[in-house]
């Protein structure tokens, strides 16, 4: 037997055919049987119906050009968002209470959070291709009951659609307030680089970069009024020594004699007796006016009277020039100020001028010593101009960079402003419904064409399975080819022999393998009607037949 399986040949379609047609119930059977299954199944299983929304993301009316959009999140980023809201507990749980979803049998005793989960499974949102350019996206959601489906797909759709304005427009007042916040803190700080550059300018005031020029002008200015000052001082003291020397000298010749006297007896006791210097002054020049009408200039009494006038007025001078040089320091020569009576006129001329002098040496120092701090004062402006430059100038970067910053934030600002009322009045980027749900009339579950497929799948992989088997489990000699393999020599071949009942039997066995395959094909048809008209279709008209 072992040498017969060995030496099988191998299977042509013709023996495939024959072992089909000998092997025909195994066929029929298992087919009938899965085809039942199936079709009961398809007639009994709960209905899945889904329901679904097309939403364009359409883009915003005004141009991008005019008013830029400040919501920079793409439309991926946003639906993710959204959905993650939508699947929130509390959002599914308030439309389970308003649905009253899950109130069927045997789901009455679901925890809460198994309820949250199933209808998260139920919805489903889902980017689909763009349409001509633009975006868009589906929302569905898949139930027992259709006007449930429908009703929770457009509840789903309108809360899409609110929280993408709200969404927006959150987004848009953020950025705006953000803006305002960035905007406010750089306006005090722009402020604050004001104040302190104006502080700086204020506080060097005179030595500032700009005034440089100016600054180096006064300078030479002043040194040139210096140099005038000190030739002038020095003029002024080799004057006084000369003059010093000539009243020392005039000191030790002594009194001039009689000429050079005065005689005060034609006016009393009032010259030289300590008499009112300036009424004597004006009694006498009173009498040499009326004297030069009858005399001439070159009369000795009018000469004389000259003189006096003369000594009158050069000891009033020498008078308020001791008055004056009380609160001066002291010459060098002793008593050189002090004007005495009978005095020598030319001397005391010499005295009041050397006191006059020492007065403009004091001034001429006094100003030299002015025009030394004014040019120590520049001078140090000078000095200063350069580190006074780099500050200026790193106040003046910081308040350039500031200002740009400002200026920047104050434009996006503006632009925060215009999209927030573009999306206040709804003129960004908005959806719209393209396709509304609507109640689903065929359920996507349980899928007929689908059961019908893995039916047949089914009944002829099981009749296949043991067909096979018999097969290989078979080792009868069926045809002459087997035999001869064997090395054997075939002398006659005995055809198979018919008793007179296999005419019955044989007909008998061809009324049932008519009604097996009938029924499969009436199997076959039914699901073919279902999958074409629809499962309640049918059960309706089925419960109509029976119920009319």
């Amino acid at each position: 037997m072992q040498q017969i399986q060995q030496n099988q040949l191998p299977i042509t379609p013709a023996q495939i055919i024959d072992i089909l047609i000998r092997r025909r119930w195994i066929i029929v059977i298992p087919l009938c049987i899965t085809l039942t299954v199936g079709l009961y199944l398809a007639l009994t299983s709960p209905r899945t119906y889904m329901a679904e929304t097309s939403i364009l993301v359409q883009a915003q009316t005004v141009p991008g050009n005019y008013v830029k959009s400040i919501v920079s999140s793409g439309i991926s980023s946003r639906i993710s968002t959204i959905s993650q809201q939508i699947m929130s507990m509390s959002n599914l749980e308030k439309i389970i209470d308003q649905f009253g979803l899950f109130e069927e049998e045997g789901a009455k005793d679901m925890y809460l959070e198994d309820k949250i989960e199933a209808m998260r499974k139920r919805i489903k949102v889902t980017l689909s291709s763009a349409r001509s350019g633009a975006d868009a996206f589906t929302i569905s959601y898949k139930g027992s009951d259709p006007d449930k489906v429908m009703r929770i797909t457009n509840t789903l759709t309108s809360f899409f659609m609110d929280e993408n304005l709200k969404l927006r427009e959150a987004q848009a007042i953020g950025t705006s307030e953000f803006l305002d916040a960035e905007l406010e803190k750089t306006r005090k700080k722009l402020v604050d680089r004001e104040e302190q550059l104006s502080s700086y300018r204020a506080k060097n005031m005179g030595g500032l970069p700009d005034e440089l020029d100016s600054n180096l002008r006064t300078l030479d200015r002043l040194q040139l009024q210096l140099t005038d000052k000190q030739a002038m001082l020095r003029d002024a003291k080799n004057a006084i020594n000369t003059l010093s020397a000539q009243i020392a000298q005039a000191s030790k010749m002594g009194s001039q004699g009689m000429d050079d006297q005065f005689d005060f007896s034609d006016f009393g006791e009032e010259v030289g007796m300590g008499g009112e210097d300036e009424a004597t002054l004006a009694e006498a020049e009173k009498r040499l006016d009326a004297m030069l009408l009858r005399y001439t200039r070159q009369h000795p009494d009018v000469r004389r009277l000259e003189a006096v006038i003369e000594k009158l007025r050069a000891k009033i001078e020498a008078a308020q020039a001791q008055e004056a040089a009380e609160t001066l320091e002291p010459l060098e020569t002793e008593n050189l100020d002090v004007v005495e009576p009978g005095m020598n006129f030319a001397v005391m001329q010499q005295k009041t001028q050397l006191a006059q002098m020492n007065r403009e040496i004091q001034a001429l120092n006094a100003e030299i010593k002015s025009i030394q701090e004014k040019m120590v004062v520049y001078q140090k402006r000078v000095e200063d101009t350069p580190k006074k430059e780099q500050d200026l100038l790193s106040l003046k970067r910081d308040y350039a960079n500031i200002q740009s910053v400002f200026n920047s934030l104050l434009d996006r600002k503006l632009e925060a402003e215009l999209s927030v009322n573009m999306e206040k009045k709804q003129k960004g980027e908005q959806f719209r419904i393209l396709d509304h749900a609507r109640i689903p009339e065929k359920p996507i579950s349980p899928d007929v064409r689908k059961m019908l497929v893995f039916s047949l799948a089914a009944g002829l992989g099981v009749a296949g399975g043991i067909i096979f088997l018999l097969e290989v489990l078979d080792f009868s000699i069926r045809r002459d080819e087997d035999i001869e393999k064997l090395g054997l020599l075939v002398l006659a071949s005995i055809p198979p022999l018919k008793n007179p009942g296999d005419r019955l039997k044989k007909r008998l066995e061809m009324i049932f393998l008519s009604l097996a395959a009938t029924y499969a094909l009436v199997m076959l048809a039914a699901f073919i009607v279902l999958n074409d008209k629809g499962l309640d279709r049918v059960v309706n008209f089925i419960k109509s037949f029976i119920n009319g």
